[in-house]
């Protein structure tokens, strides 16, 4: 499925087939309510390392108990974008040279 990112001024019109308001009726019953409220950083940290795609590191969580997080919490990483490390900076705190 696409999605079309914006449109131009001249395409906003009232008689837009892909700017209707019965469409967007008709699609928010399709959508799920995923928000869950959240009052401590700890069930916020569960709900965090159970997603699929979330990577637990093995690097410790420093003072993770002044966090209100468990004593073994560990670094969380979730890369949801274009970029995913392969910059020179990134290598470098990795260790590796460039």
């Amino acid at each position: 499925m696409s999605t079309i990112k914006q449109f131009n001024r001249t395409a906003i019109k009232k008689n837009h087939p892909l700017l209707s308001s019965i469409k967007s009726i008709i699609e928010t019953a399709f959508y799920g309510n995923n928000v869950v409220p959240i009052s401590l950083v700890s069930d916020a940290y569960h709900l965090a390392r159970k997603s699929p795609s979330v990577i637990v590191t093995d690097l410790p969580v420093e003072g993770a108990l002044a966090l209100d997080l468990p004593e073994d919490a560990k670094i969380l990483v979730h890369n949801d974008g274009a970029i995913v490390g392969r910059t020179a900076a990134a290598r470098r705190v990795i260790g590796q040279p460039g």
